[in-house]
């Protein structure tokens, strides 16, 4: 049987999603990944020996480019029996159902539930039931990705998905003082979207420390761009992000969330922590899909203060447990929810 899996969205998505392609990867010898065409590369890093191909849906295309044909979307399809749909919604369905395709798609998402245990669920009638996190493990990490006690190097990642995930500059810039008061090296870290934004930092910094700190921008070449991660920090502090995702694969992460939902989106890994504020409206309805999102305030994110997030990195490295969600300084810190992460039949 012909399968494909079709994961049309972003970066961030596809490495979420790794787990379960991994897992149809071992399970059927001629699958196919259906990616957005600006994943392409990411894809056969990440996945070397699957057949990749390209497949862009307008309402997942962040950049509005050209959009790919129905006619070149019809062609992908006629070469496949079964298509298992990692994501599937109305615009899914109206763009990708012909008759000849069995189908096999998600039912509606639910925000307190992790993605990937979403896509175990539906993946394992073909698949048997697996450890998400022992699933997918990325071959060329280099190093420790184990919870680290000491931070030599600290990686600020600045990339936000999306504008209102995006925390201040003069947080991370605060945040940076403080850590390189206790000895720590700051390397900043984004995508090609933030190099604005990473030039600006990099400036205050120089004037702040004394040094000009290294700057790491992602690029297409990711071998190189997770290989230099590895190789140059202990420890990623990050927004929600792709750029985020990214480092996970290599580096342990603590994220600060704001208005998107961490039990959902929250980076794979053993030993990532969630920071947030848990204000009334999070998470943020620009997640909605009906409703208009006003937001000018942020204060999910502006109001975690560099000071905050500063004590709760001392509090993780000195080695904190976080049963359930525990308040620190005000601020909320849960693992990434992998107490869902093992086979439901797991003792």
């Amino acid at each position: 049987m012909r399968v494909g899996v079709l994961k049309p969205d972003h970066l961030g998505d596809l490495i979420l999603a790794a787990p379960a392609i991994a897992a149809l990867g071992r399970r059927f010898n001629d699958l196919t990944l259906l990616c957005h065409p600006k994943n392409l590369g990411l894809a056969r890093h990440l996945f070397p020996d699957l057949r990749i191909c390209p497949m862009q849906l307008p309402h997942l295309d962040k950049e509005r480019s050209r959009p790919m044909q129905a006619a070149d979307r019809l062609r992908v399809l006629r070469e496949i029996d079964l298509l298992i749909g990692l994501r599937w919604d109305g615009q899914c369905e109206r763009q990708l159902m012909i008759p000849d395709i069995e189908y096999h798609t998600p039912g509606p998402a639910d925000i307190n539930v992790h993605v990937a245990v979403q896509h175990r669920a539906l993946v394992a009638p073909f698949t048997g039931d697996y450890d998400i996190l022992e699933s997918y493990e990325y071959s060329s990490a280099s190093g420790s990705i184990e919870r680290p006690r000491h931070l030599g190097a600290v990686g600020l990642c600045i990339s936000a998905g999306f504008r209102l995930n995006a925390w201040p500059l003069n947080h991370w810039l605060g945040l940076a003082e403080r850590l390189h008061r206790h000895g720590a090296k700051i390397v900043l870290i984004g995508g090609p979207a933030e190099c604005s934004r990473l030039r600006i930092l990099k400036q205050a910094l120089l004037q702040a420390l004394g040094y000009a700190p290294r700057v790491i921008v992602g690029s297409n070449d990711f071998a190189a761009t997770l290989e230099e991660i590895a190789d140059q920090v202990d420890l990623v502090v990050a927004t929600d992000s792709g750029t985020a995702h990214l480092a996970a694969l290599v580096r342990p992460v603590v994220s600060l969330f704001g208005g998107s939902p961490w039990r959902r989106f929250a980076p794979l890994g053993r030993n990532n922590l969630i920071l947030c504020r848990r204000v009334p409206c999070s998470p943020c309805i620009q997640f909605n899909r009906t409703l208009i999102n006003t937001c000018h305030t942020q204060e999910c994110l502006s109001n975690l203060t560099p000071e905050q997030v500063y004590v709760c990195l001392t509090a993780y490295l000195a080695g904190l447990n976080v049963p359930g969600m525990t308040q620190l300084n005000g601020v909320w810190l849960a693992w990434s929810p992998w107490g869902q992460s093992q086979p439901a039949n797991a003792a």
